[in-house]
């Protein structure tokens, strides 16, 4: 039976003060968005770092221009131990820091239409409750396990 990896990582306080990195919608604020360097056809998944100063929210899913639909999925380590993400559908979002990474929850923009080349970067919709919120997703390398952080520090 595969396990499904929902305990993303809390996150601690930090100092955030990036337009290009930081997205708020109310008491919503999405930080450092990035996927992993994905061919046209494929699917690529977003992992990004949410504070939420208010009540409990649902992330609904996303929008993007580059996918043909995106969905909330939760990494499932499978018996062959082979790491892949299963589709959850709607999540709430707590308050607090809250983050989606590569070995916990994230977003997934199914079949591509476009390729996505390291250090490009491109927008995307999240669909919060009632709500819609823009924001800049960077490509990092095919292998990348976190956002790099290049051209700024924390």
């Amino acid at each position: 039976m595969p396990l499904l990896l929902l305990a993303s990582t809390p996150l601690s306080a930090q100092d955030h003060a990036h337009d290009d990195h930081e997205s708020s919608l109310g008491a919503i604020t999405v930080i450092h968005a990035w996927t992993r360097a994905t061919g046209q056809g494929e699917d690529a998944v977003v992992f990004f770092e949410i504070e939420n100063a208010g009540e409990p929210i649902i992330l609904n899913g996303a929008e993007a221009e580059n996918a043909v639909n995106a969905e909330v999925v939760g990494a499932v380590l499978g018996v062959d131990g082979a790491m892949a993400y299963q589709p959850i559908g709607p999540f709430e979002v707590p308050s607090g820091e809250f983050q989606f990474d590569p070995n916990g929850l994230g977003l997934r923009l199914n079949d591509l239409t476009a390729e996505l080349k390291q250090g490009d970067d491109f927008h995307l919709h999240l669909l919060f409750g009632d709500g819609e919120l823009e924001i800049s997703v960077e490509v990092e390398a095919a292998d990348a396990t976190a956002h790099s952080h290049a051209g700024h520090s924390h």
